[in-house]
């Protein structure tokens, strides 16, 4: 009796090699690979791959509806489930009976779960830049990196962390964060 296969499911896991989640500003939206249909012959389907969306060590999952902690990503290589893919459907042989021997209908499959999440990072970074405003904390992180600051020659520029990773000739590296203060001094 043929079937529909199961639509993959969505995994978060760990990557020691990322550091910021950079990745996800432009590329929001993910979606695991579907299932095939069963066909002729009582040939089932072929499952749905898996999707291992990879973040760094320290990245928590929230659910963007409700605010709930999905998981916390703070072991080394640590994979958890986030959206299981949905059930294939059963095609028309799993109907037959004696009276009805041939029918023409199938059941469609279910669909897979679906949410919006938000991703945080506990462990910010290994380096903080502090200091006065318009002292080129900014401009710093910005020559030993590859990050793109907004630099400008006026007070409280900085609105919002960035992040750069600086990168030794034995390749590794390690996060520097511009840290901004605001217009009463305090971080």
């Amino acid at each position: 009796m043929e079937t529909g296969g199961n639509g993959g499911s969505i995994y978060f896991q760990v990557d020691k090699d990322k550091n910021t989640l950079i990745d996800f500003r432009y590329n929001r939206k993910f979606k695991a690979q579907n299932g095939e249909n069963g066909s002729g012959s009582h040939c089932n389907g072929k499952y749905g791959e898996d999707l291992y969306v990879k973040v760094p060590i320290g990245t928590v999952i929230k659910d963007a509806e409700t605010g709930k902690v999905v998981a916390d990503l703070s072991k080394p290589n640590q994979t958890e489930l986030i959206l299981k893919g949905g059930r294939g459907g059963r095609g028309n042989s799993h109907f037959k009976t004696s009276t009805r021997q041939t029918p023409r209908f199938s059941e469609d499959g279910e669909k897979g779960e679906e949410k919006e999440i938000i991703l945080e990072l506990k462990l910010l970074a290994d380096v903080g830049l502090l200091g006065f405003p318009n002292v080129g904390k900014s401009t710093f992180l910005k020559a030993v990196t590859d990050a793109k600051p907004k630099i400008a020659n006026y007070h409280f520029t900085t609105l919002e962390p960035n992040l750069g990773v600086v990168k030794t000739k034995y390749g590794d590296g390690f996060v520097i964060a511009d840290i901004p203060r605001n217009n009463r001094g305090s971080k």
